[in-house]
């Protein structure tokens, strides 16, 4: 789950294959298409999403295997098309203690969407252990490639905003009418 994430303003998950100077370089895992995402977007690795609970927080890969040990015992997880009553009912059942005031309708139909779509890719049970000792090392890694970009925009606009100074300082404004024909 280190290397799947969710990208704001683009639909479904996509996989993490490699990156550039301007971000990742990312392949949709429903249609395959390779993309790269840009410094603007918004990138969510799934390692790091949590559930809230009445007691704190659940990891996405702990519920994804919950709920696929309730399909196991026959008890098929809601598409996206169901109504909210179906999404809050099977929620109850995969993650009993979820905060009912913070967790939102919406909130539960990604994580059915993200389920479905990465049901038989992906092992559950091997993702949540592994995601306890990654989860660190992949955040610590986006946010020293964010901070890297980061510094060197800042440097570029410092020398862009001295090389306007200069050249400002160098001439003289004068205000002379432009002629008329």
């Amino acid at each position: 789950m280190k290397d799947v994430v969710a990208v704001t303003g683009i639909p479904g998950l996509h996989k993490i294959i490699g990156q550039n100077k301007t971000g990742l370089v990312l392949e949709s895992l429903a249609d395959g298409k390779k993309f790269a995402s840009t410094i603007r977007q918004r990138v969510s690795i799934l390692a790091d999403i949590a559930i809230y609970t009445e007691e704190g927080e659940a990891k996405l890969a702990q519920v994804f295997q919950n709920i696929e040990a309730l399909e196991a015992e026959g008890k098929t997880a809601p598409d996206h098309k169901a109504d909210n009553d179906a999404f809050r009912a099977y929620m109850a059942l995969a993650l009993p203690d979820y905060d009912r005031e913070r967790v939102y309708p919406s909130d539960m139909k990604k994580l059915f969407v993200w389920y479905h779509l990465l049901k038989g890719k992906m092992d559950f049970a091997a993702s949540s252990e592994s995601a306890e000792g990654t989860e660190e090392d992949a955040a610590s890694a986006l946010a020293k490639k964010t901070k890297q970009n980061v510094v060197k925009k800042s440097n570029t606009a410092k020398k862009s905003s001295a090389k306007t100074s200069s050249k400002a300082a160098g001439k003289s404004q004068t205000n002379v009418p432009r002629k008329m024909s």
